[in-house]
């Protein structure tokens, strides 16, 4: 995306509640995931906007949460909301880009990347996050994918340029393993955090609108909505909850066909 276009997307989203879709009730789901072993006291949240997450995080873990995104003005919102409600001791801001992992430091608990990590490459992000894991550490990250083997043209086309790489679920799920995490649990965002995303963004895209008129970049937000509204039983986010194992093991193509004969489906 070009420097302008990102900019312009990045004036919508600094009014909006949200940067992507997501929930309170998502990001406490994604927690009950975790393994009741792990100790929570350091956590990194990527790619963190507004702080959608961020607050959440340090309500329900009582950790310190390190809130990365590379747009100061959503920090600046972070820091306000966290004042409010009493959390600025506990979140420290910093506008970095999360994929230059050497200014985030390591040793953490956990790190969190709700709708994040497509920015960089999915496969990308789980090579170069880890090292930001201390031993037994975990990731949850949502990622974009096919929820069924044949999406309706519509959607495909749309993703086709606007997210080339987006795969299925066992496929995600796989490359989580080849990088040597063990998936500890998943669900799918459930349809209710699309159409609250959704609703959202209208007033901020109209304003956007009436102040610099029609762009490219307003048209694609308009035409992704179309898109869920009528093919979005196709596909969605999948959250997963991820712990580093002792040693990345690279599996035969058989295994990940057997692991995916014998996987259940995700429910909605």
């Amino acid at each position: 995306m070009e420097a302008d276009e990102l900019n312009l997307l990045f004036e919508v989203f600094e009014d909006a509640p949200r940067q992507g879709p997501g929930s309170i009730e998502t990001t406490r789901h994604a927690l009950r995931l975790l393994p009741d072993s792990l100790r929570v006291e350091r956590v990194l949240d990527l790619g963190c906007g507004t702080g959608g997450s961020t607050i959440v995080l340090a309500q329900h873990t009582g950790a310190h949460v390190t809130a990365v995104d590379i747009h100061p003005p959503f920090l600046a919102a972070l820091r306000a909301r966290a004042g409010e409600l009493g959390l600025a001791d506990s979140i420290t801001t910093v506008a970095a880009d999360m994929a230059d992992v050497t200014s985030l430091g390591t040793g953490f608990d956990l790190v969190w990347a709700e709708g994040s990590a497509y920015s960089i490459g999915f496969e990308n992000a789980l090579r170069s996050w880890r090292p930001l894991l201390r031993s037994g550490g975990c990731l949850v990250v949502t990622e974009l994918v096919w929820f069924v083997a044949e999406p309706a043209e519509r959607a495909r086309a749309f993703f086709a340029d606007e997210y080339l790489d987006m795969r299925d679920e066992a496929t995600r799920i796989d490359q989580a393993r080849d990088v040597g995490y063990e998936l500890v649990g998943s669900f799918r965002l459930p349809a209710e955090d699309w159409r609250a995303y959704y609703a959202g963004l209208e007033a901020p895209l109209r304003e956007a609108i009436s102040r610099r008129g029609d762009r490219e970049i307003y048209t694609t937000l308009q035409l992704e909505r179309e898109i869920y509204e009528t093919c979005g039983d196709d596909y969605g986010y999948l959250c997963m909850a991820l712990q580093i194992m002792a040693e990345p093991t690279c599996r035969p193509e058989a295994a990940r066909q057997a692991d995916a004969a014998d996987r259940p489906s995700a429910g909605r």
